[in-house]
């Protein structure tokens, strides 16, 4: 395992450099080539979509970026903790040009559980290569994706497994940590002293994201501020 920090000021900073590192990462792809990438939801990350959605609006892109959630809340779009639903509006002003191509982890099944297997497939169809990049956040109870603790990180073979957040109870689609670490590249995003500190002690107290830390075949890059 290999990890690098990257050190800002605020998460406008960050914002920017990750979105930078994202925009070349897309510009390098080869000719003929689709860039992929899984994405975290939650508000921390929205800025850094906003600002590569701005920033590709400039560049020649043919083909369509694939994304997938790295978690997703069996919640309609329109409900404001869908992660889907964020994609959607912070890469809104690309949307017309069909420069995203967005690979839902939900269908019409009434619970995680049933669709499992179906996403799974879905998942194997639309993106059966590695991931350009993978970007993470992290909990401070060491969670990334919804792979909790204590929770399994993968179910048999599949891409994808169902889980609970263990406070509130909510339902959720999370890739399976082997689905997560097929990656050429992981970013990882934290803020604040107490999810550094989190991270710094992982391997000790053996929480989801040590597993990441152990398994990874890539670096990952640590992108923090206070």
């Amino acid at each position: 395992m290999t990890m690098k920090y990257h050190t800002f000021e605020n998460f406008a900073a960050l914002s920017e450099a990750l979105s930078q590192q994202w925009l070349d990462v897309i510009q390098t792809t080869p000719t003929g080539s689709s860039a992929s990438f899984a994405l975290a939801g939650g508000s921390t990350p929205a800025p850094v979509y906003q600002r590569l959605d701005q920033l590709l609006a400039d560049v020649d892109q043919h083909q369509p970026i694939k994304l997938v959630a790295t978690d997703e809340r069996w919640v309609p779009d329109q409900d404001k903790q869908s992660n889907e639903g964020l994609f959607r509006r912070c890469l809104s002003a690309s949307a017309t040009d069909k420069r995203w191509q967005l690979v839902s982890l939900k269908n019409a099944a009434n619970t995680p559980e049933v669709a499992a297997e179906a996403i799974h497939a879905r998942l194997n169809e639309q993106l059966p290569q590695a991931f350009s990049a993978v970007l993470l956040g992290m909990g401070a109870d060491g969670h990334i994706a919804s792979l909790f603790p204590g929770a399994p990180t993968q179910h048999d073979d599949l891409a994808c497994l169902a889980a609970v957040h263990p406070q509130t109870r909510q339902s959720r689609m999370s890739l399976s940590l082997p689905r997560l670490l097929n990656t050429k590249r992981i970013w990882l995003v934290i803020t604040g002293a107490e999810k550094r500190q989190v991270l710094d002690q992982a391997i000790e107290n053996n929480l989801p994201v040590a597993s990441l830390l152990r398994e990874a075949g890539c670096t990952i890059d640590v992108f923090w501020c206070p």
